[in-house]
């Protein structure tokens, strides 16, 4: 394939793309306005030729969760604004933004995280370090999330997902023995704690009586 070849191709951004790439081996600047009219080869455009951003591409990619996050990763290495309001639309890509790029929260794609329970559980579990509560409702449908956010977030119950773990054999029974069970076992220690401080405070009170009565100096 000529160069002459490849502009002719329809205007394509692949042949523009793959003109660069196996003919080039570089820059195809004649190529890169069809090339920035399409999101998939104004990404590969930037990772594999530029190795750098690709500014003509960057709206038509901005439009694109997927591409939007994969060229954050790979080309940015770090945050591409533009792609933010799309990403935020996806639970997938928005968790996938915050865990890999972000390495931190992403306020922005909470929203649509919280409709998934496999992202809101691993999004509290790595960022928020504690209760998710936008996705709570989401998580409280799946008996599998239900219990490793009881088992990991909460490390105690979760009534709001009892309902839904209750109808599953194999994690109704990992809720009773490792959460239930275990937290009963922690009421009744706490109370028996609290029992002995109790009796030692009475105990004291008495010796302080006794002492009192009897002229005692402690």
């Amino acid at each position: 394939m000529n160069e002459k070849e490849a502009l002719k191709s329809l205007r394509s951004a692949e042949y523009s793309y793959k003109y660069a790439l196996k003919v080039l081996k570089g820059r195809f600047e004649k190529g890169e306005d069809v090339i920035s009219k399409d999101a998939d080869y104004s990404y590969l455009y930037a990772r594999d030729i530029l190795k750098s951003r690709f500014e003509k591409g960057e709206n038509v990619i901005s439009k694109d969760a997927q591409y939007s996050y994969y060229y954050a990763l790979d080309v940015l290495e770090g945050r591409f604004e533009k792609g933010e309001n799309v990403i935020s639309e996806s639970a997938e890509w928005s968790y996938f933004y915050a865990r890999l790029v972000l390495h931190s929260r992403f306020e922005k794609g909470e929203i649509a995280i919280s409709k998934s329970a496999e992202s809101s559980y691993h999004y509290a579990l790595e960022f928020l370090k504690g209760k998710f509560e936008k996705g709570e409702d989401t998580i409280s449908k799946d008996a599998q999330y239900s219990y490793y956010y009881a088992r990991d977030i909460l490390k105690g119950r979760f009534e709001k997902g009892e309902n839904v773990i209750s109808k599953d054999a194999y994690y109704s029974e990992l809720y009773r023995k490792n959460i239930y069970d275990a937290e009963k076992e922690i009421e009744k220690k706490r109370e028996k704690e609290c029992e002995k401080e109790i009796k030692e405070f009475e105990d004291l009170k008495k010796s302080i009586t006794v002492n009192y009565l009897y002229g005692i100096e402690v």
